[in-house]
């Protein structure tokens, strides 16, 4: 498995906000020279880069990878490849670039996630129909007398309540994450980063964010109302945020860097209607994958689209033996935002940057198009 050299990322902020004018390809080009800085390393070293998006269209379509490349000013000769897998669109980037180091195909490879809000709306892929329905019928068909496709959110809210878990343990989770995400320490991992504020945001431009924007919450959640129906159990509190980032990992097969490694990988996928995307299967994959047991893992670094979800994916976790306080120690994405790939990608960085040497973190991303598990080792 290849070496770690850098992992590294902007701050993440609400969409519509500090960088609402940051173009993605930009703002991608700018942590990716930050990356480049901290592995002290010239571009020319990069063989190639991987960017992983879960919405490659308008300002994020037309392989920005390449666009990437060009807007940093590295050689001519780097190209890049952009890859789509719904939520675990940073982790598929990842793994790719690994299995190309293996190969013997490249010696070095930087990986991106990738994510503007404020300019992609979230959901554009499949909103985008000016070219074709996506998807077309075979998929809804398929699971038709089950009730049909649901978007991610109400499916995990279905597939919560399905197994008792209530509204009460999906604020509880909020709270949990808000809690300790605001009484951590800033991401080691966090570049700081030029504001290019959207039209009618309080922050001026130039000023310099240096650290992930958290959102407060109301003192009685239980005034919150529904997000969907009347009955529903998700709220704005108990769902993440859209957000924008950037997150940057270099790796290397011949480089020995003293940051981390890689010692497993695996991916999944489940029922379409499983919101968790068969992470099991992931889970147990990537411990054959790395020789490990859960207990031998010291964090285990957990995506938070919506509370619901993160709780049925604890379920699975624990029903491998995983010790809860060592899920998501930090707090996660309800906290801050999800900002897309960038925030999949954001479990390795923020899971390697911030453990003690010696340790060994998972970062565990999963949704209804599929799981997906790195296993790391700090040097």
């Amino acid at each position: 498995m290849p070496f770690l050299l850098s992992a590294t990322r902007s701050p993440f902020v609400p969409a519509d906000d500090a960088f609402g004018r940051w173009h993605p390809v930009d703002l991608g080009a700018h942590i990716a020279n930050e990356a480049l800085n901290r592995a002290e390393l010239t571009a020319g070293r990069i063989d190639e880069i991987w960017v992983g998006c879960e919405e490659p269209v308008g300002a994020q379509g037309a392989d920005m990878a390449r666009a990437i490349v060009l807007s940093a000013g590295w050689p001519d000769h780097i190209g890049g490849t952009v890859l789509d897998r719904g939520e675990s669109s940073g982790t598929a980037a990842l793994h790719a670039a690994v299995a190309a180091i293996e190969s013997g195909q490249v010696e070095t490879a930087m990986v991106l996630g990738v994510h503007s809000a404020s300019t992609v709306t979230p959901g554009a892929s499949a909103l985008g129909r000016n070219y074709g329905r996506p998807w077309g019928d075979g998929p809804a068909a398929r699971v038709a007398d089950e009730g049909g496709l649901l978007p991610a959110p109400r499916q995990a809210e279905a597939a919560a309540v399905s197994v008792g878990i209530d509204r009460a343990a999906q604020d509880a989770w909020a709270w949990r994450s808000h809690e300790l995400r605001s009484a951590a320490s800033p991401p080691t991992a966090v570049v700081p980063t030029d504001a290019r504020p959207a039209d009618g945001t309080a922050v001026q431009r130039g000023t310099t964010i240096a650290n992930d924007t958290i959102h407060a919450l109301p003192i009685d959640l239980a005034d919150l109302p529904p997000m969907f129906d009347g009955s529903g159990t998700i709220t704005s509190a108990s769902i993440a945020c859209p957000a924008d980032g950037v997150t940057a990992i270099i790796l290397s097969r011949l480089i020995a860097g003293d940051t981390g490694r890689l010692v497993g990988t695996a991916r999944a996928a489940g029922h379409p209607r499983d919101p968790i995307g068969g992470l099991a299967v992931a889970v147990a994959a990537a411990l054959r994958d790395a020789d490990l047991t859960p207990d031998a893992i010291a964090t285990w670094h957990l995506a938070e689209r919506t509370a619901a979800g993160a709780l049925l994916a604890c379920r699975c976790l624990t029903s491998f033996g995983v010790d809860p306080d060592r899920i998501n120690p930090r707090g996660g994405s309800l906290a801050v935002g999800n900002a897309g790939a960038a925030d999949d990608l954001r479990l390795s960085v923020d899971g390697i940057s911030d453990s003690m040497s010696g340790d060994i973190v998972a970062a565990v991303s999963y949704g209804m198009t599929g799981a997906a598990v790195s296993v790391w080792t700090r040097q």
